[in-house]
């Protein structure tokens, strides 16, 4: 498995945020946002993938970012009113980032601990896949997906 490099195409609908963006969304859940992510969101604000990937620690391949939502734009889509929307069906202290490329949400945990920060595959059914120990984690683990043939 070959690392790739992960080129984020921001959606124009998806205008700039600033600090106190993250600050009002850090309001709304009642969590702080990782410091590597903020950054991320502040140059993005989500963003969807160019490249075919695939994760690292996803089972039988898989598991790449497909796009991550943004904060205060994206309508029914934006970080909002997904959490919103997924309040009480994913685990307690997370927050959705965005959507895996083999379907399934990108969960972050914000709970304190030695957790904190981890990246998470979430299907609807409830079932989990740990990914990354961080959002830096996260996109350093992307790799190129295997061969099918």
């Amino acid at each position: 498995m070959n690392k790739v490099s992960i080129t984020f195409k921001t959606r124009a609908e998806f205008l700039p945020i600033f600090d106190e963006d993250l600050n009002d969304f850090e309001t709304l859940i009642g969590k702080t946002l990782p410091t590597d992510y903020r950054q991320h969101m502040l140059v993005y604000n989500g963003g969807s993938v160019k490249e075919d990937i695939d994760h690292k620690n996803f089972p039988e391949g898989g598991g790449g970012i497909s796009h991550l939502d943004a904060i205060k734009y994206g309508g029914e889509n934006s970080m909002e009113e997904v959490f919103a929307y997924l309040g009480g069906k994913i685990p307690s202290g997370h927050i959705s980032i965005g959507v895996c490329s083999s379907g399934g949400n990108i969960l972050m945990d914000l709970n304190s601990g030695s957790k904190y920060g981890m990246t998470k595959w979430w299907n609807h059914d409830g079932y989990i896949v740990n990914l990354s120990p961080s959002f830096t984690g996260l996109l350093n683990d992307m790799v190129e997906p295997a061969d099918e043939w």
